[in-house]
């Protein structure tokens, strides 16, 4: 008899065993992952962020005007320049345009000095105006935090333009080499500074022709017109 109960107490147990494993089978079948779905944790897909443009440039008119000093003139002269220009904008990276400048010339400390004290005047030729045209490259595209909400989206950009300068002695052809950084300010404004290089050959008064640099320093304002393309 005490043989027979210990089966049935081993036979109730192993009943219960099994039950309690297919109870347990079925809770982690309910809790599996169907193999159509998968959760974003077990996901091994790469997800890829695309950083576009705050304000596309692309088909946009743009007009500026600019303030510029020449650190590379006569030592006898002060040379400061104002231009307005206009630019086409083609995508966010190319763009051409048209510039005019006046400039504005005086004579330095010691080119007055010179001229009080020995009534001579500086034997230099000087530039009176200038146009030309011009070809623009957005090289590098970036952003500047300046506060948890305040951001400022800028360009560094190079260009190359060619035209006509009018000097003191006559006119002459001319070729500038530029590179600055442009602040895109919204949607509408923009601000450059930046550096051109002037090329041309002027004519001093007694006569003599030599090739002439100027490297002009400058400030630029603007604004654009429409809203861009993203097409």
């Amino acid at each position: 008899m005490k043989m027979n109960m210990k089966k049935i107490i081993i036979l109730i147990s192993i009943a219960l065993s099994a039950s309690a494993s297919q109870k347990l089978k079925e809770k982690i079948e309910a809790l599996s992952i169907p193999q159509d779905k998968v959760t974003p944790i077990l996901s091994e897909d790469k997800l890829y962020v695309v950083n576009t443009r705050y304000s596309s440039l692309k088909f946009r008119h743009e007009f500026t005007i600019s303030g510029a000093n020449n650190f590379l003139v006569d030592d006898h002269l002060t040379s400061r320049q104002l231009s307005g220009s206009y630019r086409f904008h083609f995508n966010d990276t190319f763009s051409a345009g048209y510039r005019y400048s006046d400039y504005n010339n005086e004579l330095s400390t010691a080119g007055k000095r010179l001229f009080e004290d020995k009534d001579i005047l500086p034997d230099t030729d000087y530039a009176i105006k200038a146009w030309e045209l011009f070809v623009n490259a957005n090289v590098f595209y970036g952003k500047i935090r300046l506060s948890e909400k305040r951001i400022v989206y800028f360009d560094l950009y190079t260009a190359l333009g060619a035209g006509k300068m009018e000097l003191a002695s006559g006119e002459v052809d001319h070729y500038i080499g530029d590179v600055g950084i442009a602040f895109w300010l919204g949607r509408n404004f923009s601000t450059r500074i930046g550096y051109k290089t002037e090329f041309y050959e002027q004519e001093s008064i007694s006569g003599i022709k030599q090739d002439q640099l100027n490297g002009l320093g400058y400030i630029e304002i603007g604004y654009l017109f429409g809203s861009g393309s993203r097409l």
